[in-house]
């Protein structure tokens, strides 16, 4: 089974509503809404994000860069990277979090799910902070 089905049965256990989208699998958690990419070359490969935590500005460019450098360099499953987007209404960049791993036959998804989405809680926790100067 693909990525994306293994991960939709998980939320279904736990009672987490998953939808379909034309890039991957969206659900909530705690108030967030996540994004598992579907990766039709690499259908085995684990992509979780959860997608524009932070607009980017011109006024808040450098310091979102300097965040996400040093969220990259102190969490190593987590990746923070600046997102261009234009959807013919708008236009902008925006911060997302990244969260990936290759899975295998041992991969326990339940596990590296519940170890994703708290990781990915915690690093835009830490994220925000920097960028409020808490």
């Amino acid at each position: 089974m693909k990525v994306n089905g293994l991960v939709s049965k998980c939320l279904e256990l736990k009672g987490i509503v998953a939808k379909k989208s034309g890039l991957g699998l969206n659900f909530t958690f705690q108030g967030w809404n996540f994004l598992l990419w579907n990766d039709r070359e690499d259908p085995s490969f684990f992509r979780l994000t959860l997608p524009g935590i932070f607009d980017v500005t011109d006024d808040n460019f450098a310091k979102a860069i300097m965040a996400c450098n040093n969220v990259n360099w102190k969490y190593k499953v987590v990746k923070a990277v600046l997102y261009d987007y234009e959807d013919g209404k708008e236009k902008g960049a925006s911060v997302w979090l990244c969260y990936e791993q290759q899975l295998d036959a041992a991969t326990n998804i339940d596990n590296l799910v519940q170890q994703a989405v708290s990781a990915l809680l915690s690093v835009s926790e830490d994220f925000l902070k920097e960028m409020n100067d808490e």
